[in-house]
This record gives structure tokens, C-alpha cells and sequence, in this order.
């Protein structure tokens, strides 16, 4: 009976066994792996990160960027040498949603990171070995970017002409840094055999030189200081290949701006009197602007970390509906869903038995029960991204096999292919409990959606079927205030959750489905925790509850607030007669 429920209900985890059972033969060996695509510089050096804009096509060139706080003391040293798994310490970065560093973090202490420690409020640092990085590409539900860092232009432990601690001020001192410190035999390859692919992309935080301000050409600057190095090394004048689609070595150079102290003070009564002192006043500005410079290489290719691939990005892919660029990210929503205890609380029902259920009756495009699915069912973010993978022209799967292990000083795959194995038993093993009874007739995990809007209910469903949780999530259609959940609660193992519409501009649908939801959550939610995504705290009013706890997200340009309100079961009155 497991086995033929698996088969019927469980259709990606065995896309993904066909894709560990095909082997390594794309990975026969690390000169197999050198893929020549036409080099197109532009299109490599223009530059795109999700730093802290959610969408990875955008460069983000910020003067005060406040989000951006990169360690600075960690490097990948010339002489690194590769020893056993335990002594191999590596220096990671993981971007996230600002706000979401805390959830992030406690992921990357689950994961076996050490030194794990928040940097701004959009990412966190830590330390590990190799295998910690590809647990973490595989496991992390919050991530966007991991990346591990190779050089860092404060550290002063090279060798150079000219100290580039006290910062780099242009593109021959970026390209004579790079050159310098970075190890090209184990990053690209030495003086024989194949060669890595390569690419480059810019972050910027804070004002920089003039000569590094442009994207493109401080990428081709990285890139020529690589590929000059590799000539260097080889008799046949080889040079790496740039593939702008799945590099297998795709860097990430981050140039933050900072100005020397010269201990003069701008004089503002003597600005406004003699414009000449003005311009000289500003060119000295711009001889003291310099800049310090951290290459990272991401461990993961394919886009952004946030996607799992059972939303439809593109009309070419199916008859399914198209998901709305704005729509909620699958980081956001598993890392407000692992805030809100969703994990604890399904874990509580692994042990005792009680389950587990989660609401949500303004699903949207039910990117929140989704998620609560997936974690419920101990699937790995990375399975789903591997399983939904399509390409029409036989290229590789690069999220079956990312970067990290294409690496000439990382891992291997044998490494890789038994964290899938484990992870593809995981969530065998997670469905068959979810999906189980109680022996009261109850799952051991509900989760009940509802939607009012037809095209969103259409997402839906699309979604739903998409990543395999068709048994799990039950999706309704219509007004919340019209749904009733029955004996669907259980007392205390039962969470609320919603992202109502907040439109900026109010309207009177938009007021009246707060007034919906407040109605609904008085009459079905006594006695549980609710948990409100809200962008306008206008319309947050209309619930009339107190808040007991709440979390500041930014997601774009919005500011949202993660609202957790406790409703109180209602006393019941005695009347003497």
C-alpha cells in the first residue's frame, strides 16, 4: 500500500530519482565540464543580484545601501590547501529577504554552520566545511545567494606592490588585486587540462571611484585579471570561456565605497562665498573616495535560491496560469511560516501523535500553504528546484548538478549524490507521515486553504498539483466569512495564517475583505494563534486585536509587518434565573 500510494502521489521525488539513477556520466570527469558558449561579455558583466531586490535581473548600485554589510575579515588565501572534509574551512555569505536574517541563521545552525552571525538584515556569514555549503544550497528554505568568499582586498595578507588595504582606486589597482590574490589554478584550472566557465557580476554598496563605477567594465576588469592569469599559466594560450547561463564558476564582486579621513572639514560659509573653493573641495573628496573590493563565488547557479519551480514563471511552459511577478517569493513565505513555529509545531506532531493543521483563508496563489506543505513533508527546497527543471536543448540540469561541484578545490559528487539520496528518503518518509491518519479519522497534517478571487484560486491549484501536496492542502473558493472549518481545528496545534490585500489605495473591497477576515477570525479562530502579513497599518486597524508580537520585513520598496495576535476563547456568560 506505501509503495503504490508513493507511486500515485508522489510523481516529483521520482523525476528526481531518474535523475540520480542516470549516474555521473555528465561528471566523468572535471575536464568533461568545460561548456563553450560564444562569449558575450555584456551580457556577463552586467551585473545581477537579488541582494535586497527580490528580483535577480537588477544591478544593485545603492549610495547607501543599507542592507549591504559583507564580512571583510576572511579570504581564500594563495597557498590554500585542500585537506580532509573536517579541516577544510570555508567562509560563507547567504543573502535573504531583510528581516529574515534571524530565521536564516537558526536555518544555517540546523545545517551544522559555525560562527554564524547576522550581517545587516539582509544576510548572514558562517563557517563550515564543504559539505555544510552543499547542505545548505540543498536544505535552505530562506537563502537567495550562497556564496563563499575567496578574496577580500582588507585583509593585507598578500603580497602586493601597493597596500590595497587602504583601499583601490582603480580599474588597473581592481585588476592588479585580483590577479594577485586570487589562486586561479584551483578556481579555473592550472597550465593543463580543461578549463571552468566563468562569470561575473557587480554589487555596489555606497558611493566608489569614478573608474569602478560603471558595472560592466569593473566586471570585465575581474574577468581579464582571471583570464590574463590562466594564459599565463598555459603553452596554448587557452582561456577560460564566460557562460552567462550556468558559469561553473559564477563570482560575485562586491565594491563598497568608503572615503579617507584627510582630517580637513568642509568650511560651508567659504562654499558659499567662493565657488572655486567648492570645486577644489570636491575633487579632494574624489581623491580620497576608495574603494574595498570581496570576490565571492555563489555555489549554486540557475537563478535566484527563492524559486522552487513549481510555480509557473512563463506562459511557454504549460496551459497553466502565469504567476504574477509580484506575487509572494517562496523565501518569504517559508521563512515567515518557520517564524511562526509551523516547523515546531509539525515536529510536536511527529512525536505525540496530535497533528498538526494550518489555515489560511486569503490564500492568493497558495505560495504560503504550499510552503507549510513542503516543510511539513521534510522536502528539501532543492529537490523541488531539481525535479522541475525543463530545458528543451539538453543542457545540464544546474541545479542537479550546481557549480560547488564542478569546483576543482570544493567537493565532489559522491558527496552531492548522497545528500540527495538522503534527502529523496527524507521526504518519502515526510509525505507517508503527513498524509497518514490519526486513527480519529484526522491527518497528521491539515492544512485547509481558501480563496475568493478566480484567477488567483486558478494559481492555486496550479501550484498545489505542481509540487506534489495535492493530498495535503485542500483549497476552497470563495468569501472567507462564508467558510466554515467545522471540526477542522485541533485545539492548540493549530495556526492562522494570511496576506490579505493592502493596496496602498484604499477601496472599499479592499476594507471589506479586512472586515471579512476580522469576522472570520473571531468566529473560527478562538483559542489559536493568527499570523497577518500586512503593508498598511490603516488597514491593519480594521481587525481591532492587539498584537503580541511582530517582525519587520522588506520586500522591493515595501515595508511589511509580520503581525502574531493571540485570540482569546470566548467566556461564556451564566444568567441566573
Amino acid at each position: 500500500m506505501a509503495t503504490s500510494f508513493l507511486h500515485r502521489h508522489v510523481g516529483v521525488l521520482f523525476v528526481v530519482a531518474a535523475f540520480l539513477s542516470r549516474g555521473n556520466a555528465l561528471l566523468c570527469g572535471r575536464t568533461a565540464l568545460v561548456y563553450r558558449h560564444p562569449s558575450s561579455l555584456t551580457a556577463a558583466a552586467a551585473g545581477h543580484d537579488d541582494w535586497y531586490i527580490d528580483d535577480d535581473d537588477v544591478v544593485v548600485n545603492n549610495e547607501d545601501n543599507e542592507h549591504l554589510d559583507l564580512p571583510r575579515d576572511r579570504s581564500y588565501a594563495k597557498d590554500n590547501k585542500i585537506n580532509n572534509a573536517d579541516e577544510d574551512i570555508r567562509f560563507y555569505f547567504a543573502t535573504c529577504i531583510p528581516g529574515l536574517q534571524e530565521v536564516l541563521a537558526a536555518e544555517l545552525i540546523g545545517l551544522g554552520a559555525s560562527h554564524v552571525e547576522t550581517q545587516g538584515s539582509s544576510g548572514v556569514r558562517f563557517e563550515g566545511n564543504p559539505t555544510v555549503g552543499l547542505k545548505t544550497i540543498l536544505w535552505c528554505r530562506t537563502a537567495h545567494k550562497v556564496m563563499e568568499l575567496i578574496a577580500s582586498s582588507t585583509d593585507g595578507v598578500y603580497d602586493f606592490e601597493s597596500d590595497y588595504s587602504e583601499g583601490i582606486r582603480s580599474s588597473n589597482d581592481l585588476y592588479q588585486f585580483c590577479k594577485s590574490s586570487i589562486h586561479t589554478p584551483s578556481l579555473l584550472g592550472d597550465g593543463s587540462g580543461g578549463l571552468l566557465t566563468l562569470s561575473v557580476s557587480t554589487i555596489y554598496a555606497a558611493k566608489v571611484p569614478k573608474e569602478l563605477c560603471h558595472s560592466h567594465y569593473t566586471a570585465l576588469t575581474v574577468k581579464n585579471a582571471l583570464v590574463d592569469s590562466v594564459r599565463e599559466l598555459r603553452d596554448d594560450g587557452e582561456r577560460p570561456d564566460v557562460d552567462v547561463y550556468d558559469a561553473d564558476v559564477p563570482l560575485v564582486a562586491v565594491i563598497r565605497g568608503r572615503r579617507l579621513d584627510n582630517g580637513r572639514r568642509r568650511d560651508w560659509r567659504q562654499r558659499d562665498r567662493n565657488q572655486h573653493y567648492e570645486a577644489n573641495f570636491q575633487a579632494e573628496e574624489e581623491e580620497n573616495l576608495v574603494a574595498d573590493v570581496d570576490i565571492y563565488r555563489c555555489l549554486h547557479s540557475g537563478g535566484s535560491a527563492h524559486r522552487r519551480g513549481y510555480r509557473k514563471m512563463s506562459s511557454e511552459d504549460s496551459d497553466d496560469a502565469v504567476i504574477h511577478r509580484a506575487a509572494m517569493k517562496e523565501s518569504l513565505a517559508a521563512g515567515l511560516l518557520l517564524q511562526a513555529g509551523w516547523d515546531k509545531l509539525v515536529n510536536a506532531a511527529r512525536g505525540d501523535g496530535k497533528g498538526a493543521v494550518l489555515i489560511d483563508p486569503m490564500a492568493g496563489s497558495a505560495t504560503l500553504p504550499v510552503e507549510a506543505a513542503l516543510i511539513a513533508c521534510d522536502m528539501a527546497p532543492g529537490l523541488s528546484r531539481i525535479a522541475s527543471w525543463r530545458s528543451g536543448d539538453g543542457t545540464r540540469n544546474p541545479h542537479r548538478y550546481p557549480p560547488a561541484i564542478r569546483w576543482k578545490s570544493f567537493s565532489d559528487v559522491e558527496t552531492w549524490d548522497k545528500l540527495l539520496n538522503d534527502a529523496k528518503s527524507r521526504a518519502m518518509a515526510g509525505m507517508k507521515f503527513a498524509d497518514s491518519s490519526m486513527g480519529n479519522g484526522q491527518k497528521n497534517v491539515s492544512i485547509y486553504c481558501n480563496e475568493k478571487n478566480l484567477g488567483a484560486a486558478q494559481l492555486a491549484r496550479s501550484s498545489i498539483k505542481n509540487a506534489g501536496v495535492s493530498r495535503i492542502v485542500s483549497l476552497s473558493e470563495g468569501d472567507c466569512i462564508d467558510w466554515n472549518l467545522d471540526s477542522c481545528t485541533i485545539p492548540s496545534r493549530t495556526i492562522f495564517v494570511s496576506n490579505p490585500p493592502w493596496g496602498k489605495r484604499l477601496s472599499e473591497d479592499i476594507d471589506n475583505s479586512w472586515v471579512n477576515l476580522r469576522e472570520f477570525i473571531r468566529r473560527e479562530a478562538p483559542g489559536c494563534e493568527v499570523f497577518v502579513l500586512s503593508g498598511n497599518k490603516d488597514l491593519t486597524k480594521i481587525l481591532r486585536m492587539k498584537k503580541s508580537k511582530s517582525l519587520a520585513i522588506k520586500t522591493a520598496e515595501e515595508e511589511l509587518k509580520w503581525l502574531q495576535y493571540h485570540v482569546f476563547k470566548k467566556r461564556e456568560v451564566y444568567v441566573e434565573t
